[in-house]
């Protein structure tokens, strides 16, 4: 079941380590439309999924992939600073990596990766790069690029920039990371620790004909329901930021329209996934009370997202 949020503070903690990286100053004027790739993602033996709106892709025979997602994959923090145009990845604070711990186990929930073949337009942008208090510049003929407001970096350079193995595998098009707290961990002996049960991400039974259990079917439904969580909260929390940030009525009255149309996706995307849960029970002959838990929980979650847009002025 979805984790509560209760706690309001760490619900804005959770929240600011969401907020996706504006992009306006620096920004280059020309774009490119190209398609995404599949990708399987797996850092310190776990496997993930991308966000909802985050993509992989291949462009001049490099790999490209969110750098706030691999990031926060290898546990470090990431700042964006509108004034300089500069994006700083650094060790994460105490409260920070506890944040983090909530953001990975919901992005390791479940989830399908974004399929292969969907049309993209990507926009070159500049902007400073800072990795632990050291400015590394990309190499010449390489760029950065934006989509809805997130970064993308080249797998290789990043991989050279944070000093730990991101390796891209063409024939199964997997990207896998370790930090070095995990390689640490490893060489201390746990050495039975690269596959985990975390490590699932909602196979199918290959025999198609198998009755699956309540259990299987709640599993499912609460890792859907976690992976939304996470989506919801990076966009609306990146929009709150961005509010908070502007200066103008225009600005914050389309960022308010942007904040309700989310909010009412995240209600939308839930009821499917409560009918699809609700189908899988009743066809399966079992029982339906766990649903309402799963509304109660939701609802108590939306309630203090809607309190919040509610107080902006």
């Amino acid at each position: 079941m979805m984790k509560s949020l209760r706690h309001y503070t760490l619900m804005l903690l959770i929240v600011a380590l969401c907020t996706v990286l504006p992009l306006t100053a620096g920004a280059a004027s020309s774009s490119v439309t190209i398609k995404t790739q599949a990708v399987n993602l797996k850092f310190d033996g776990q496997s993930l999924a991308l966000p909802d709106g985050q993509y992989a892709f291949i462009y001049q025979d490099r790999t490209y992939i969110p750098v706030r997602f691999i990031s926060y994959a290898l546990q470090k923090s990431v700042k964006w600073d509108q004034k300089t145009s500069k994006v700083t990845v650094s060790e994460p604070t105490a409260a920070e990596k506890e944040a983090l711990a909530k953001l990975l186990a919901g992005a390791a929930a479940g989830g399908a990766q974004p399929a292969a073949g969907k049309s993209i337009t990507i926009k070159p942008v500049q902007a400073t790069l800072v990795f632990d208090g050291q400015t590394k510049a990309l190499p010449t003929g390489q760029s950065l690029y934006s989509i809805n407001n997130s970064i993308y970096v080249p797998l290789r350079f990043m991989s050279e920039a944070v000093g730990t193995d991101i390796k891209w595998d063409q024939k199964t098009n997997s990207i896998t990371g370790e930090s070095a707290a995990y390689k640490a961990a490893q060489a201390g002996g746990n050495t039975g620790g690269g596959t985990t049960s975390g490590g699932t991400t909602g196979g199918t039974d290959p025999s198609g004909e198998t009755k699956p259990s309540y259990e299987s079917i709640t599993s499912s439904a609460e890792a859907k329901l976690a992976s939304l969580k996470t989506s919801c909260e990076s966009t609306l929390g990146g929009l709150y930021f961005q509010y908070l940030a502007a200066t103008d009525d225009t600005t914050k009255a389309t960022l308010k329209s942007q904040g309700q149309q989310a909010i009412s996706k995240c209600q939308s995307d839930f009821e499917k996934i409560i009918a699809d849960t609700t189908d899988a029970l009743t066809k399966n002959g079992y029982s339906t009370d766990v649903i309402a838990s799963y509304r109660t929980e939701f609802d108590g979650y939306m309630k203090q997202i809607n309190d919040l847009a509610a107080s902006l002025k």
